[in-house]
């Protein structure tokens, strides 16, 4: 075997330390863009992100001999002021005063700047590393403080913690040791170590780490792009150990590490799917959800008749697959802070749960259409057979005694209101919504009632279906006997119209059912007003139900949408 080419491997070495910190800087950018996109709302995302961004500049200043990579290597003191930053948000402390680290941090920055930090030296396998000296050993020494003041909080934070808790800041802790390791080869030069500065390479790696150690039992789309990170790091260490076993044929073949080494990428993507699996296993342990799994729990959540049972189901599934010895024990179970993995199980079940809440619907809906369908068929079949023989009835009594005249003309009214209602409620019918002026609306209605409405109101409504809606309103209120009163107020999500009425209320066995047909409040009643109105309102995307307002003993809401 030929003898190593050492020229040929202080030019790979060379080229490793280049490629590690253009990573770094590749990396430290995209990721703080993520976490500054995606986890605006979880404590210490935004420091993390902006020390991700610092760390990713500072390595920029290695690949840049000179004054201003100089100055990028001063800035690393202010590194460690946000490190100090993102401990106390993860420990609970980021509401004390945690100025004095960036006082710190900007102070020793400073007099690295004005002091000068180091200079650039020739180095053995690297080319060019920098090494700090006058005030640049100022900066360094305040960036070791502020790193060991972030970890004492973790490590303190971690001794009172439990559970999911504990692991996070382990996880944290872990990932710093790393990161120490790796920037430690930045000491080689300051003590007089001539070695190749190795643990460097480690740095791209600790941004990662470190990020998915901070977030992942929050964030699930960091979880997600690390399945991706991990996937890829896998391929490219296949290639890089590749490249690595054929560096001792570079003596005799030119370029040999590097086509092994496209080979070795190129054979890795026949690997993907098992690569992808491997990753998966790491960022989501105990996350596996096979295809029998998914084709059992959309069995069962298809069978459930309404969301309660839908909702029942989907907690016995999650507690049957993290293995809670009673599914009640979810309410206990906090989710939001679990690992990765049970996360990523509720993620895919909420999913299909989703999937099973939509068909029910469609169903529901398609059922309620055939129902409609046939009680139309239904009513217009009364229609015509009743008045025939409602008119015979009308004309038979007239020559009757005046009270039984009275008493047949109230009921065939009654049956002709409850035709009329039926006929009504079972057409298919749509609403053409314009702006309505609602206190102008209420005085084409009549009669005395009390109102509390704020001025100017208008509201986009079917003026005509709006009317019907209102009528049927006030006269149930008006046949409960008492006052009547009638507010609208418009609200950050729509207008709100409240009939309210003090008369004896709604009957405690028929309040769930108030607004389904044929239910009423009043013996007189046709049972089809209430249906109508909730008819009215879902056709404008609002809704009816029932309110609560002090001094009043009914109140029906109206909640038209913005």
């Amino acid at each position: 075997m030929a003898a190593l080419d050492w020229e040929a491997v202080r030019v790979v070495a060379s080229a490793a330390l280049v490629t590690a910190m253009g990573l770094c800087a590749l990396g430290g950018t995209g990721l703080a863009a993520l976490l500054w996109r995606h986890g605006r709302a979880l404590p210490g995302t935004r420091p993390l992100a902006a020390f991700l961004l610092l760390v990713g500049g500072w390595s920029v200043g290695l690949l840049i001999p000179g004054r201003f990579g100089a100055a990028l290597m001063a800035l690393a003191p202010l590194g460690g002021a946000l490190f100090v930053h993102v401990a106390a948000a993860l420990t609970g402390r980021a509401g004390r005063n945690i100025r004095w680290a960036y006082a710190v941090g900007a102070v020793a920055a400073l007099i690295a700047l004005l002091g000068g930090t180091g200079r650039f030296l020739p180095w053995p396998g690297a080319g060019t590393l920098f090494r700090y000296e006058g005030a640049g050993l100022v900066a360094g020494a305040a960036t070791v403080a502020l790193a060991a003041a972030g970890h004492a909080m973790l490590v303190a934070a971690r001794s009172t913690a439990d559970g999911v808790r504990r692991r996070q800041l382990t996880s944290v802790l872990l990932s710093s040791a790393l990161g120490l390791l790796s920037v430690s080869g930045l000491a080689f030069p300051v003590f007089g170590i001539e070695a190749y500065p190795w643990p460097l390479l480690l740095l791209p790696v600790y941004l990662v780490v470190l990020a998915y150690a901070v977030l992942r039992y929050r964030l699930m789309a960091v979880n997600r792009w690390a399945v991706r990170a991990v996937c890829w790091g896998l391929l490219v260490a296949l290639a890089a150990l590749v490249s690595a076993l054929s560096a001792g044929f570079a003596a005799e073949r030119a370029g040999a590490p590097f086509l092994w080494t496209a080979a070795a990428l190129l054979g890795g993507l026949g690997l993907a799917g098992p690569l992808r699996r491997l990753a998966d296993r790491i960022v989501y342990p105990g996350g596996e959800v096979t295809a029998d799994d998914l084709a059992r729990w959309r069995r069962e959540l298809q069978e459930a008749g309404d969301e309660a049972a839908l909702a029942a189901t989907a907690e016995r599934l999650l507690g049957e697959r993290l293995a809670l010895a009673d599914p009640t024990d979810l309410d206990t179970f906090d989710l939001e802070r679990a690992p990765p993995g049970p996360r990523r199980v509720a993620g895919v079940l909420a999913e299909l749960v989703a999937q099973a809440r939509d068909d029910l619907d469609r169903r529901r809906s398609f059922a309620e259409r055939q129902r409609l369908a046939e009680l139309g068929a239904l009513a217009a079949t009364v229609a015509h057979d009743l008045r025939n023989p409602m008119n015979i009835i009308a004309m038979a009594v007239a020559d009757a005694a005046p009270d039984t005249r009275g008493e047949v003309r109230i009921q065939l009214a009654r049956m002709d209101a409850l035709v009329r209602d039926l006929l009504d409620y079972a057409k298919p019918w749509r609403v053409e919504a314009t702006d309505v002026d609602l206190a102008d609306t209420l005085s084409q209605l009549g009669g005395e009632v009390a109102t509390d409405i704020s001025p100017d109101l208008s509201l986009r409504a079917d003026a005509g279906r709006l009317r019907q809606a209102l009528a049927n309103l006030l006269d149930n209120a008006r046949a409960a006997g008492g006052r009547v009163l009638l507010t609208a107020e418009r609200r950050p999500d729509g207008v709100v119209v409240d009939v309210c009425d003090d008369g004896p209320g709604i009957p405690a066995e028929i309040r769930a059912s108030l607004f389904q047909p044929f239910v009423s409040r009043s013996q007189g009643g046709t049972g089809l007003g209430l249906a109508i109105v909730a008819k009215v309102m879902a056709a404008h995307g609002g809704s009816v139900s029932l309110a609560q307002r002090p001094g009043w003993s009914t109140c029906v809401r109206l909640r038209f949408p913005s």
